[in-house]
């Protein structure tokens, strides 16, 4: 009983709220895809900045924060970071920063939810969702007609 106690008191920080709304979203991939990004806008509703340093997807290998430049008429990734300012929003776009997903082990479904977890720089762990909009999608999905489903309806794996 005791030890189940010391890990509850270890796990309630990494289920903790979020200072920092999040409104994420993702373009669906082809099959055979092995990348995708995640966009969307944080909104800090903290007095403190709030620093992003690590982001998690069970559906894929790894992600990390990348930020899109041109070199010399090239579009290459560069890593990038997350950090909003306090009472700030912060968007990430295509063209801009995001959140690479390197390793996708199914594709992503048009008109679904997937969940990911946000690790910050104060030690608290956050869980939210991101939508699918259709491949060619480059804001967020909000009025997307799903494949095979109902409109954002359903968290797929």
């Amino acid at each position: 009983m005791r030890i189940c106690a010391m890990l509850l008191l270890v796990a309630l920080p990494m289920l903790a709220k979020s200072d920092v709304a999040v409104q994420a979203w993702s373009r669906a991939t082809p099959p055979g895809a092995s990348s995708a990004a995640i966009y969307g806008l944080f909104e800090n509703n903290s007095s403190r900045e709030m620093r992003v340093v690590e982001v998690r997807f069970a559906g894929a290998r790894h992600a990390m924060i990348h930020r899109t430049v041109e070199d010399e008429g090239m579009a290459r990734m560069i890593h990038g970071e997350i950090l909003v300012p306090a009472g700030k929003r912060y968007e990430l776009k295509p063209g801009g920063l995001h959140i690479m997903l390197m390793g996708v082990s199914a594709p992503l479904l048009q008109g679904c939810r997937y969940e990911f977890q946000i690790l910050w720089q104060s030690g608290d762990a956050t869980k939210h969702e991101f939508v699918t909009g259709g491949y060619g999608q480059m804001v967020y999905p909000a009025d997307t007609e799903p494949v095979g489903g109902h409109a954002m309806e359903r968290l797929c794996p």
